[in-house]
């Protein structure tokens, strides 16, 4: 049985090395490492960063369930960013590199994931970019059959949010309580709902993934 990006990523038994583990905010990969097997991402949700030497951080990428961390066109390249786990997370390793076929469709996912990152973060207003990434992270759930569109558990603190489209953690409180008085979202215990999703997409240019 093949991975597929349209449907929760599972390995064949024969194809499987071992199941690890790590707990919240754990840094499991450093900038620079090579790894030689990929990784599926199996619960948790886990984030790659930058920092900078006076300590700025910037959220490069989200990891969620069901996608992989490790796959490149390139074979074994070094990571340009650190990972840590966002929240409690296991992974399967490979044996080996994955499929070609798999590898050539996360690739091509995950450059989308990063064309969208680059138009967040050049062309939205601090309320666009949240409401793009949260539609975005919807899509990518939904994709993977762990959650709906325009309803998921959404783990990310402010903190996080603040790193990942660029903003401070003061501005990414108001900006969640502007899109609450609005009726555009729902966030209560973790749990995000978007209002018109439809809606929301058209008026920050949100271009779908697939």
């Amino acid at each position: 049985m093949s991975i597929s990006v349209h449907a929760p990523a599972h390995l064949p038994a024969h194809n499987r090395h071992c199941q690890t583990s790590v707990h919240p905010r754990c840094d499991f990969i450093q900038q620079g490492d090579t790894l030689l097997r990929p990784r599926l991402l199996l619960e948790g949700w886990c984030a790659g960063y930058r920092i900078t030497i006076d300590g700025r951080r910037q959220l490069t990428n989200l990891y969620l369930p069901g996608e992989i961390i490790g796959v490149w066109r390139n074979s074994q390249p070094s990571f340009y960013h650190s990972v840590m786990s966002v929240t409690r997370a296991s992974f399967v390793e490979f044996t080996t590199t994955a499929d070609s076929e798999v590898a050539q469709s996360e690739c091509a996912l995950f450059e989308q994931q990063l064309e969208n990152s680059i138009f967040r973060l050049g062309c939205l207003n601090a309320y666009e970019r949240m409401a793009h990434l949260f539609l975005e992270l919807g899509e990518r759930l939904d994709i993977r059959g762990m959650g709906s569109r325009n309803a998921y558990r959404m783990p990310l603190t402010q903190e996080l949010l603040a790193d990942l489209v660029g903003i401070s953690s003061v501005h990414v409180n108001r900006t969640l309580q502007q899109m609450r008085a609005d009726n555009a979202i729902s966030l209560i215990n973790s749990r995000l709902t978007l209002s018109d999703p439809d809606r929301l997409a058209e008026q920050v240019h949100y271009q779908p993934l697939m």
